[in-house]
């Protein structure tokens, strides 16, 4: 396997120059992509520092075999490697698969796949690509680097001639790099009613609150098949731990407020909170029915945490009733 320079390839590497020395000055220490194996497949998660090239070029010279990358959890980062990976994944022929979120630069490396998938390795509304312009270290879109890079033509050819013109360059005109055209998979249109959502980045909303885009992944050339596969490495997902470690009592569907032991209509306030949050999460009450706690955040123990916080509240013991998504209270 051969990688080409371009002619825009070559502006672009010009441009992703620029990019780490702003990288250098803003962060001593931004992290690269992490590389896992499972036979044929790949798995990169993380952010994206410009040493990703190598590394992956080094795992495809070790197995030129490799036939499925699967994506995880990107907010992205260097522009240029996010190109170069995924033209270097178009001349291969592999598969790409998105597991959880990949934004940004990881979205190029998706978009590079032969065969574009999702994986069912989260849930639906926990799973997408995110489309957008090229960002300086403070967050605001470098318009110059777009056009140097060639953004748009790229995206219409990598999605098969399939992407929407205007949305794309609505998508690459975005002020700030918290925005963003988000895909996620056709299916979660059953339970939203859409499932491509347009955040421009200048207010606080959840994804799924934004403008409401009236087309799907698979029209648009972002994905080419509706399947949903598993990653090797699915099991061992902390998210699917927990939902062993933490399996449904069923005494309520998650969503059903009506079922929520409290008689607070604070509390069914939070708890509306509390579904929207990401995981992990979750949500505790006290036998009062009047007090209850919450905590969501990777960075803690949340199950401590929401028992903690209603504890305090209600001066005695409580108990968990949610865990991620997930009832677990039993009456």
């Amino acid at each position: 396997m051969i990688f080409i320079k371009t002619r825009s390839t070559f502006s672009r590497l010009a441009s992703r120059a620029a990019a780490i020395c702003i990288l250098a000055f803003s962060s001593a220490s931004v992290s690269a992509m992490e590389l896992a194996k499972f036979g044929n497949t790949i798995i990169l998660s993380g952010p994206v520092n410009g040493s990703e090239w190598a590394v992956v070029k080094d795992a495809f010279a070790a197995n030129p075999n490799i036939d499925l990358v699967i994506l995880r959890n990107s907010h992205g980062g260097d522009a240029g490697t996010g190109y170069e990976i995924g033209e270097f994944f178009r001349k291969a022929g592999v598969t790409t698969a998105v597991s959880g979120y990949c934004v940004s630069s990881c979205s190029r490396m998706f978009l590079g796949g032969k065969q574009r998938l999702f994986t069912d390795d989260y849930p639906l509304d926990q799973t997408r690509v995110g489309f957008h312009g090229h960002y300086d270290a403070q967050g605001n879109l470098n318009g110059a680097s777009v056009i140097r890079g060639g953004l748009y033509d790229w995206i219409i050819r990598y999605s098969d001639g399939k992407a929407d013109p205007e949305l794309v360059k609505r998508w690459i005109a975005i002020k700030k790099n918290k925005g963003a055209a988000s895909f996620y998979h056709p299916d979660l249109a059953a339970t939203l009613g859409n499932s491509v959502f347009f955040c421009d980045g200048q207010e606080r909303k959840k994804i799924t609150n934004c403008e409401a885009i009236p087309t799907d992944a698979l029209q648009r050339g972002v994905i080419t098949d509706t399947r949903r596969i598993a990653s090797p490495d699915q099991d061992t997902l902390p998210d699917r731990l927990r939902a062993r470690q933490f399996p449904a009592s069923g005494f309520a569907a998650a969503d059903d407020v009506n079922k929520l032991p409290l008689d607070s209509d604070q509390g069914r306030e939070q708890y509306q909170r509390y579904l929207e949050a990401p995981t992990p999460k979750a949500f505790a009450v006290a036998p009062t029915r009047k007090h209850w706690g919450w905590n969501a955040g990777a960075k803690q123990d949340v199950n401590a945490q929401a028992l903690k916080r209603c504890e305090e509240r209600a001066g005695q013991a409580c108990v968990l009733y949610g865990v991620d998504d997930n009832v677990v209270y039993k009456e």
